[in-house]
């Protein structure tokens, strides 16, 4: 197990240097062309976004009886998260599973949650790109084909009997003996969704920024920086492609070249490639940077606490 664990996390190391060495020099005129306030405003909210995500998969796996410390939680849901960058969406439900023993976690049910951690995900992912239709159709009536998919996204989340069914394929597809992946409850589900919408608007708001930058005006950026990046994300997220390149350049290109053509919707498409990678990096490494050192101090001071001496008689 070692050595896979090894050689994942190797993996991940380098997608992540070849993403930012595959854009290096166009980055510093992307960044110029922006601007630092404008660009350090976009990292913030990418990094921002990080922790709503943490507070709705911390919120299923209470809802579906696992208890873990805070610390435990983020230890689990920041090192998972970084096996994004591998191709599939369904790497961290493994990697949670994998770890599960550690920490004392049934790791069925781990897995079990993360399977459903993934399909909620997508599907507020599906509602917040719901942001973008409006001007999306007015500029091209063939996007009202794309509506009702994203309406069953919806119809999905507000239905248990259809969400579980949706549960059950993933079910199908990993399979852990004989368990069950159980339904979270209906007030479970909601406050994970909610969570979930607030981190894709998060996330979304660093576009927006960009293209506010580039010239565009606010309204229309926000809706379609938003939810256009979020359709983008979840498109990428659910394609076999290290975390989503290419997959989430095309369809960001599709939905902000409404907005955007030329040389500045390339500076959008890197710059937001760059900096949603970034941010979440960041705060990974600062959080297992920051309960490594705790955990290490709790560790020196047990061992530099004197014994009571045993009594003689």
């Amino acid at each position: 197990m070692k050595p896979l664990k090894a050689i994942a996390y190797a993996s991940v190391l380098v997608l992540l240097v070849w993403q930012i060495w595959d854009v290096r020099d166009g980055l510093g005129g992307s960044v110029r062309s922006v601007g630092w306030r404008a660009t350090g405003i976009a990292t913030g909210f990418s990094v921002l976004s990080q922790f709503p995500s943490f507070l709705a998969w911390r919120r299923l796996v209470a809802g579906a009886g696992v208890r873990l410390s805070l610390s435990d939680a983020a230890w689990i849901f920041f090192m998972s998260g970084a096996t994004r960058y591998l191709p599939g969406a369904i790497w961290p439900a493994v990697t949670q599973a994998a770890m599960a023993k550690r920490f004392g976690a049934p790791r069925v049910r781990l897995m079990a949650t993360g399977v459903a951690a993934v399909v909620l995900t997508a599907l507020s992912g599906c509602l917040v790109g719901l942001l973008a239709f409006p001007r999306l159709m007015a500029d091209d009536p063939m996007w009202w084909l794309m509506l009702p998919v994203l309406l069953s996204a919806a119809a999905v989340m507000m239905s248990p009997r259809l969400l579980g069914r949706l549960l059950a394929l993933g079910q199908r597809v990993l399979r852990q003996g004989e368990h069950e992946i159980e339904l979270p409850d209906r007030r479970t589900s909601m406050g994970m969704i909610s969570l979930s919408v607030l981190a894709w608007c998060c996330n979304g708001m660093h576009a927006a920024v960009i293209a506010i930058a580039l010239g565009v005006p606010a309204w229309p950026a926000v809706t379609l920086g938003v939810g256009g990046f979020t359709l983008s994300a979840v498109a990428g997220a659910l394609s076999l492609t290290p975390a989503g390149i290419g997959v989430r350049e095309v369809v960001l290109g599709v939905t902000l070249g409404v907005l955007l053509t030329g040389p500045n919707l390339v500076t959008l498409l890197l710059l937001s490639r760059v900096l949603t990678t970034f941010g979440h990096v960041s705060v990974t490494l600062a959080v297992l940077g920051l309960l490594t050192g705790t955990r290490y101090a709790g560790r020196r001071r047990n061992k530099e606490k004197p014994t009571s001496p045993v009594p003689t008689s």
